[in-house]
This record gives structure tokens, sequence and C-alpha cells, in this order.
């Protein structure tokens, strides 16, 4: 989806790739941005397979004309919760307050 901006301090190393995490750190930067005010507009879910390939899955959540970012950012929680599972990695998709 593209639209992130720098991450917070130390996200970047627990990544599994350049901006998907495990469900704990995609929580705890849905913290991180609804603390900073970002704009929170999405999640994509993927699947690591045993050989270490991923596939990007279908489920998504788009939520770009959401304009209550505190209710887009419960959506997310929800979201995570709901498809979380072994091998699952999520990309928070958010605009920065200044954009």
């Amino acid at each position: 989806m593209g639209m992130m901006v720098r991450f917070p301090d130390g996200f970047e190393r627990r990544a599994e790739r350049r901006s998907w995490f495990a469900r704990g750190d995609a929580e705890a930067l849905l913290d991180w941005l609804e603390d900073a005010g970002h704009r929170f507009i999405g999640l994509d879910v993927a699947q690591k397979r045993e050989d270490g390939s991923w596939t990007l899955l279908p489920d998504s959540l788009d939520l770009p004309r959401q304009t209550d970012n505190f209710e887009a950012i419960r959506m997310g929680r929800v979201f995570l919760a709901e498809y979380d599972g072994a091998g699952r990695m999520f990309e928070p998709v958010w605009q920065d307050r200044e954009q």
C-alpha cells in the first residue's frame, strides 16, 4: 500500500521483512500510530511458507475512507486478532499526520 513513513525506534530491526511484523509488533505499531496521531489506513497480511517464501493473502483491511482514527485503530486490532496464526505477518499502513 506504500504510504508508510519512518518506523518508531527499534521496530525496523524486528521486522521479518522490510515492513512486515508479527502480531505483537503490529499491535505495538497501532499503539504508536494512535499516540503519535498518524492516520491508520489499513493492514495487509501474508503467510510464510515452510520453504521460507511468502504469500500475500487476499484478506486485507482497507480503511482509506475511515475518518475516525480511533475507530480505524480499533478495527485494526480486531483484524489482527481474527487473522493471526502461525507464520502470519502483518504490514500496517498509515499516513504521517503532517501529510
